[in-house]
């Protein structure tokens, strides 16, 4: 069960994910590429620029538009034969699409279309950071990386993913700037998993109050720290809260079906969860702090 003491107004009080990166890391048609009347970008801008539907059924609305208009199958060779004019809408199409729905299949398609741009010298410098973000969003870092020279001024490097997949819910433990290593979330017995993001200011006012206030103090031997990743790498935020906070690290979610089941569309969430299971969720932080009784609760009543 979900708790929030303003019934219908928790997102007033936490980040919804893909409006929050979008903030951080523009998707092209939100970066000022201007949709060509008529095309299925447009149509597409239409349905996200719409304010009265939640994010959600947004990108249901979407994804349908674009099944219907969109080829059911782009190989290199379909993607090869589009015309200059049906190439760039498929891509900015794509691209939208990708910016809110972070899934293999899709990312496939937007990189057969840059390629095609590519291939014709016809690809632009927003071009060029989309594909860079959509491919940080699945965490293909060496792919990224190697657009860094097409970019007017080359970002920063991202960080060489060591290890191998493990099973369980995959995420990365942070070692440097330059290096992470593949790990998995503790999932045994009864813990509570903080789906939190530095760029959310919700977060980083939980996690102040968390750290220093008495009341949270019972939190700390059950907590774990998830970070959400979109089309922006916060490397350097997440590292400078590891150091601060050795014995509560951020550990940044690795794109995996195994994800499905836990909601990480918001932040901060606090999970209440069993061997690995969900049994209870709190939503948002608000001015006078979550309501966290129900899994103090849960955790007192489990642990003795």
């Amino acid at each position: 069960m979900k708790h929030d003491r303003q019934a219908g107004r928790h997102v007033l009080h936490a980040c919804v994910v893909v409006l929050l990166l979008g903030v951080l890391a523009p998707a092209p048609a939100l970066a000022g590429t201007d949709a060509v009347p008529g095309s299925l970008h447009a149509a597409l801008r239409v349905l996200d620029d719409d304010p009265a539907r939640p994010a959600a059924e947004r990108l249901a609305a979407m994804r349908l538009a674009y099944a219907h208009a969109a080829p059911v199958v782009m190989q290199p060779s379909e993607c090869a034969a589009l015309p200059d004019a049906r190439l760039q809408d498929l891509f900015e199409s794509t691209a939208l699409i990708a910016f809110y729905a972070r899934d293999p299949a899709t990312l496939a398609r937007l990189q057969c279309l840059y390629d095609t741009l590519q291939a014709r010298a016809q690809a632009t410098e927003e071009q060029h950071r989309a594909m860079r973000g959509a491919l940080i969003a699945l965490q293909r870092f060496d792919a990224a990386n190697a657009l860094r020279g097409r970019l007017a001024k080359p970002p920063s490097a991202l960080p060489d993913i060591r290890g191998t997949p493990l099973p369980g819910r995959p995420v990365l433990r942070l070692d440097s700037l330059t290096q992470v290593q593949r790990a998995v979330l503790a999932e045994d017995g009864l813990r509570v998993v903080a789906v939190v993001h530095p760029y959310c200011g919700f977060s980083r006012r939980a996690l102040e109050a968390i750290t220093t206030e008495p009341e949270y103090a019972w939190l700390h031997d059950h907590l774990q720290l998830l970070v959400p990743i979109g089309q922006a790498w916060p490397g350097r935020e997440m590292l400078d809260w590891n150091a601060a906070h050795p014995g509560l690290p951020m550990q940044p979610m690795v794109a995996d079906p195994a994800w499905r089941d836990v909601d990480t569309d918001q932040t901060p969430l606090f999970h209440l969860m069993r061997d690995g299971k969900v049994i209870d969720t709190v939503v948002g932080w608000p001015p006078e702090g979550a309501d966290l009784r129900a899994l103090r609760a849960a955790l007192e009543v489990g642990t003795h």
